[in-house]
């Protein structure tokens, strides 16, 4: 594949959410079984379309920087290593995307800024 055609291949698995022009709040009662559902629709919707990203852009791992290869190594093995703690999970997966956020969440608003500035 090209690079062309790995980027349209991302931009179709991202977009789209289940039953789309839906009220999604309305359907369900907050800590409702139908809830639960929902909410583990739209994780697995989400991993699912994570997926198809990889399967887009595979062609490429070799070529990622070994640093960041590191990184989501040692953050994948923390969690993994709380096994079905779903709490410690949860509380770990916060704590990683707290500390990326805070890393790199001021260097993305700015680059969004810039180039949504360049559509006005």
């Amino acid at each position: 594949m090209s690079t062309e055609s790995d980027l349209g291949a991302i931009c179709l698995a991202v977009d789209g959410v289940q039953i789309r022009r839906a009220s999604k709040l309305k359907s369900v009662k907050p800590g409702s079984v139908d809830g639960f559902y929902m909410l583990a629709t739209y994780a697995f919707d989400l991993a699912r379309k994570m997926e198809y990203v990889y399967k887009a852009t595979r062609e490429f791992a070799r070529q990622a920087d070994p640093k960041l290869a590191a990184e989501i190594k040692r953050d994948n093995d923390a969690l993994d290593a709380l096994g079905t703690d779903w709490k410690a999970r949860a509380e770990k997966a916060e704590e990683i995307i707290l500390r990326l956020y805070n890393e790199i969440g001021e260097e993305h608003e700015k680059l969004l800024e810039q180039v949504a500035g360049k559509g006005r």
